[in-house]
């Protein structure tokens, strides 16, 4: 008997792999936007009628995780 590992293990170890690098890589440019986003979330809410664009970006950025995250599930 062989001990290494049979042929489906290593396929979903590379597609395991594989979504968390999709995840990783899709998720950097979109930490760094938040970042960026930070100042005018902290700030936007204290002026009047801007607290529509702080619920904006908030709502974009929430949108762009979800993609993130479920397109990686399809891969």
């Amino acid at each position: 008997m062989s001990s290494s590992p049979s042929w489906s293990a290593m396929v979903a170890g590379a597609r395991w792999a594989q979504r968390a690098l999709i995840v990783l890589f899709a998720l950097v440019p979109l930490l760094i936007v938040t970042l960026a986003s930070v100042p005018s979330l902290v700030l936007l809410p204290f002026f009047p009628h801007a607290s529509v664009r702080a619920r904006a970006i908030v709502q974009q950025l929430i949108a762009w995780t979800r993609t993130a995250l479920v397109s990686s599930r399809n891969r």
